[in-house]
């Protein structure tokens, strides 16, 4: 018997009963065989497919999310999620540290060089209502809706801590960050009263019936991690009871960051307020002291010593002339 192995076609010289079974094997092979090529082929073909898909993917995906990367102070990019938030966390446009009429909680005790001591309390705060932009609170960016109000309260302490006067704020803005700057416009109202007990002391006292209603934009740069500058113009479109309509606000704020958030940190800030009402003399506020703040939220909790030199901070004395040295408490929203 000639010895005839598969996939081999045999000779001439074979029987024909071994010649036919060994072309039926040689034949099998074959289709054997380009059924398995065909498989491997077919394999490396769905391989590629798969592999362009997650190409393509992964430009697509690069191409959405370089739409929301953000630079921050250090320079580099990072990318954030995007979205609408009701009642969202945090402001893209913070209060300054050193503002005497931020929306804030705060109090501050001082001594006047010229007359006795006073206690300056403000209740108040600025919340977000509607954002687009960052879902997190923590360095958000995007655009928000913010609403705003508070009331600044005089008490003279050597009298019983009668009330002298008081301010009151409220207004709304729109506010953008994107990366270290941020901007906010809008509108606010301040209306100045005197207290019943002051009247009462001072009874040939005229007051003034102080009102501004003022269009407002601010423009705030964050240097570096520590150090923001920031400027602000506001114009009053309706003064009355002595108002003028500009007033200009500038300043620096500088704030290191902390060792741990359990142990806070210093900060120093510096305000210079400046009023056409009394011929754009300004009012210099200086701040230093310890903070805390909260790694999510971002609100502050601070105290400190306070030097302010200029005209008073409350609307119904506008132009009467202070110099405070005292310490206080702020809680920023």
């Amino acid at each position: 018997m000639t010895d005839i192995r598969a996939g081999e076609f045999p000779p001439l010289s074979t029987p024909l009963p071994e010649a036919v079974g060994a072309v039926d094997r040689y034949f099998t092979q074959a289709i054997t065989d380009h059924e398995s090529l065909l498989g491997v082929n077919q394999v490396v073909a769905h391989e590629q497919v798969i592999s362009e898909q997650i190409i393509s993917e992964r430009v697509i995906s690069d191409h959405v999310l370089s739409e929301h990367t953000i630079e921050t102070t250090s320079g580099l990019r990072t990318v954030e999620p995007m979205g609408w938030s009701i009642l969202p966390d945090g402001l893209l446009y913070k209060s300054y540290l050193a503002g005497p009429h931020e929306p804030r909680i705060g109090m501050v005790i001082f001594s006047d060089t010229e007359e006795g001591v006073y206690w300056d309390a403000t209740l108040g705060g600025r919340v977000g209502l509607l954002r687009y932009g960052s879902l997190g609170s923590s360095d958000p960016n995007g655009w928000q809706w913010d609403l705003e109000g508070a009331v600044m309260v005089r008490l003279d302490v050597m009298s019983s801590e009668d009330v002298d006067s008081m301010d009151f704020r409220f207004g709304t803005l729109i506010t953008r960050a994107d990366g270290p700057w941020s901007a906010k416009m809008g509108y606010f109202h301040i209306s100045s009263h005197v207290g019943d007990e002051y009247l009462e002391r001072y009874p040939l006292f005229e007051r003034v019936n102080y009102v501004t209603e003022s269009l407002v934009f601010g423009l705030s740069y964050q240097a570096s991690d520590p150090l923001r500058l920031y400027g602000e113009f506001a114009y009053g479109v309706k003064a009355s009871g002595g108002a003028k309509p500009v007033q200009i606000q500038t300043g620096a704020e500088y704030v290191p960051a902390p060792l741990s958030p359990q142990r806070g940190g210093p900060f120093a800030a510096v305000n210079l307020d400046i009023r056409q009402v009394v011929d754009f003399s300004p009012t210099m506020n200086l701040q230093a002291g310890w903070q805390w703040q909260g790694p999510e939220s971002k609100r502050r909790l601070r105290f400190g010593l306070q030097y302010l030199n200029g005209y008073t901070t409350q609307f119904q004395f506008y132009d009467q002339r202070e110099e405070q040295i005292g310490g206080g408490l702020w809680f920023d929203y």
